[in-house]
C-alpha cells in the first residue's frame, strides 16, 4: 500500500491550491517578522515623544507654579504698603506726601503709592499734592469693583511704554489706595524662571489689563505648544500664566531619549524577531516530522473493542492513531492531532490512517456486521476527498464483513457545514453510520444534531466519570441518554471502568459499552488474538477489574 506523500500538491481541506495557500503562510510568517520588529522601534519613538512633552510640560508647571507664588507674594507686599494708608486716605495730601514717599522707598517692589478718588489722583508720592487724572495714572479706568483689586496696564503718567503692576486697595471715605509695582521685578521674575531659551514665551495677564510678555515684541506661538496654564484668584482679580514650549528644544530633548533607549529597543526588536523565526521554524518542523513520520512508518493503529449489550459480545472497535517517535517515545495523541490541523496535514495523516486500517483488517476474521469506527477531522468533513476516502475504505473491508462508522468529533468547528452535510448525507446513504463523538462537551452539541444526519451519540468519558457508587442519579447524564432515545440514535458509553458504570449504563438502554471494564486498546495482532478468544462470549468483568489488552 502507497504511503502519503510529503509534497502535498493540494490541500483537501480546501479549494484554494497548496501554492497559493504556501504562499499566503509566507507572506504572513515574513508580515509578522516585520511587525515584531518594528513594533518595539515604533513604541520607542513614540513613548521617547511622550516623554519629551511630558518633561516639557513638568518644567513648565514648575517654572509657572515658582512665578505665580513670587507674584502673590509681590502683591502681597505692595497690598501691606497699601493697608498703612486706608485709615489715613481723606487726610489732606500735605499730611500724607512725606509718608508715601517714604514708604514707596521703603517697601520692595513699589514705585509710587497714590491716592485715588473720584477720577482723580489726590496725593502721589512721586507727584506729592499735584492732581492728576486716573486715566493719565493707569492709562485707562479703575475697575469696576468696590474691595480690593489687580490690574496690569502698559503706560503710566510718570513712565511712558512701561507696564506697571497696580494693586488697589479700599480706603476711607470712598478713596482707593493705589500702589504702582515696578514690572520689571515681573520680567525678571519670567526671564529667570521660564527664559526664552527654554521656553518659546511666557504671558502673564494679571485681572482686567493688559498682557505681559518676557519678549515685549509679539512671539508667534501658533506651533507651540502650551505646556502650563496656571490660574489664581486673589483680591477679586485672576492672576493667569501661560507658557509655550519650543519645539525645538523638545525635538531635541526627544532625539536625545532616542540615542538613550533605541539601542535596547533594537536588541527587544531582535530578540523578538529570533523568538518568532524560533517559533515559526519549529511550526514547519512539525508539519516536516509528520510527513516524515509518515513516510518512516512510525504510526499505527490500536483498537478498542465495543461491547455490545444487546448481543453480550464485541461488535465493533474504534480506530485510534498513536505515534512512537524512535528515541523520544510515544506522542500524545491530542498533541500530534492538533498540531497535524494547524499544520494542514490532518487530511493526509487520516488518509494515511486509512491505509494502515486497511493494511490491518485484512488479517481479521470478524463476525458479519462487525463495525468499525474511524474519526475524521473538522477539514476532512468539509472537503471534497471525503466521500471517495471513505468509499474506498468500505470496499477495501466488506470483504472483511466490516462496516464503517464514521465518526464527527466536537473538537474544532466544521466550517463549511453545507459541504460537511452533503457528504455525510451520501455516506450515510450508502451505509455508512454516522457518529456524534464526545457529544456534550464541545460548543456546538445541539447544532450538530439539526446540521448533520446522524445514527449514534458518543457519551464522553466525562460524563460516565460522574456516576457515583451510591447510586445517586447522574442528572446531565440521565438528559443525553434521554435526547438519544428520543431521537431514535443509539448509544455508545466512553471511559466506563468500573461495574457501577457499566450496571448504571445499561440500566439506561446504552447500546455499547466501551472502556476498561471491557479492553484497553490493542494494536491489530493483538485484537486479532483477544477477538478470536473472547471476542464471541466475553462479557465485562464484574469486579470492575480493566481487562488486559492482548488477553490470549
Amino acid at each position: 500500500m502507497p504511503e502519503v506523500s510529503p509534497d502535498v500538491a493540494q490541500d483537501m481541506t480546501s479549494d484554494v491550491p497548496a501554492s497559493v495557500r504556501a504562499a499566503c503562510a509566507r507572506a504572513s510568517r515574513v508580515l509578522a517578522l516585520i511587525v515584531v520588529a518594528a513594533l518595539p522601534l515604533l513604541l520607542c519613538v513614540a513613548l521617547g515623544r511622550y516623554e519629551a512633552q511630558r518633561i516639557a510640560r513638568r518644567e513648565a508647571n514648575l517654572a509657572s507654579t515658582f512665578i505665580v507664588g513670587q507674584i502673590v507674594s509681590i502683591v502681597e507686599t505692595a497690598q501691606g504698603a497699601a493697608y498703612v494708608f486706608t485709615t489715613r486716605a481723606a487726610q489732606p495730601c500735605d499730611e500724607l506726601s512725606a509718608d508715601l514717599t517714604l514708604k514707596a522707598a521703603t517697601v520692595p517692589y513699589v514705585r509710587t503709592l497714590n491716592i485715588a478718588y473720584n477720577g482723580m489722583i489726590e496725593c502721589s508720592s512721586a507727584l506729592g499734592q499735584r492732581s492728576v487724572s486716573v486715566n493719565a495714572l493707569i492709562d485707562g479706568h479703575l475697575p469696576s469693583v468696590q474691595g480690593e483689586w489687580l490690574m496690569l496696564v502698559n503706560n503710566t503718567s510718570m513712565v511712558r511704554n512701561r507696564p506697571s503692576l497696580l494693586v488697589g486697595v479700599p480706603g476711607e471715605q470712598g478713596r482707593f489706595v493705589v500702589v504702582a509695582v515696578d514690572v520689571q521685578y515681573l520680567l525678571d521674575l519670567l526671564h529667570g524662571a521660564a527664559p526664552l531659551s527654554v521656553f518659546r514665551q511666557a504671558e502673564l495677564n494679571v485681572g482686567e489689563g493688559a498682557v505681559l510678555r518676557e519678549a515685549q515684541a509679539l512671539v508667534h506661538v501658533r506651533d507651540a505648544p502650551l505646556l502650563a496654564d496656571v490660574k489664581k484668584q486673589m483680591s477679586g482679580a485672576t492672576i493667569e500664566l501661560r507658557i509655550y514650549g519650543l519645539p525645538e528644544r523638545i525635538r531635541e530633548t526627544w532625539g536625545g531619549l532616542l540615542v538613550r533607549y533605541m539601542p535596547w529597543a533594537v536588541a527587544l526588536s531582535a530578540l523578538l524577531v529570533w523568538l518568532v523565526r524560533r517559533l515559526q521554524k519549529s511550526g514547519q518542523s512539525r508539519r516536516d516530522q509528520l510527513l516524515r513520520a509518515m513516510r518512516a512508518r512510525e504510526f499505527h493503529v490500536e483498537y478498542q473493542p465495543l461491547y455490545g449489550v444487546a448481543e453480550g459480545r464485541c461488535d465493533g472497535v474504534e480506530a485510534l492513531l498513536r505515534w512512537v517517535r524512535p528515541g523520544i517515545g510515544e506522542v500524545r495523541p491530542d498533541e500530534f492531532i492538533q498540531a497535524a490541523e494547524e499544520e494542514h496535514v490532518i487530511v493526509p495523516l487520516t488518509q494515511h490512517l486509512l491505509k494502515l486500517i486497511v493494511r490491518d483488517v485484512a488479517t481479521w476474521d470478524v463476525a458479519p456486521g462487525f463495525h468499525l469506527s474511524v474519526n475524521f477531522a473538522p477539514e476532512h468533513l468539509s472537503g471534497d476527498a471525503l466521500v471517495s476516502d471513505v468509499r474506498a475504505l468500505c470496499a477495501a473491508v466488506k470483504p472483511r464483513g466490516v462496516r464503517i462508522v464514521l465518526e464527527v468529533t466536537e473538537r474544532t468547528l466544521v466550517r463549511n457545514t453545507e459541504q460537511a452535510r452533503h457528504n455525510l448525507e451520501a455516506l450515510r446513504g450508502e451505509g455508512v453510520q454516522i457518529a456524534i463523538d464526545d457529544f456534550g462537551t464541545g460548543f456546538c452539541s445541539l447544532s450538530y444534531l439539526e446540521k448533520f444526519p446522524f445514527d449514534i451519540l458518543k457519551i464522553d468519558r466525562g460524563f460516565v466519570l460522574t456516576i457515583e457508587p451510591e447510586g445517586h442519579r447522574s442528572v446531565v447524564l440521565d438528559c443525553i441518554v434521554d435526547l438519544a432515545h428520543s431521537l431514535g440514535a443509539k448509544l455508545v458509553a466512553e471511559g466506563v471502568e468500573t461495574q457501577t458504570h457499566l450496571d448504571y449504563l445499561c440500566a439506561r438502554g446504552v447500546t455499547w459499552i466501551q472502556g476498561f471494564v471491557y479492553a484497553k486498546p490493542m494494536p491489530s495482532e493483538a485484537f486479532v488474538r483477544w477477538y478470536r478468544a473472547n471476542g464471541a462470549r466475553m462479557s465485562p468483568g464484574t469486579s470492575g477489574t480493566p481487562v488486559t489488552a492482548g488477553t490470549p
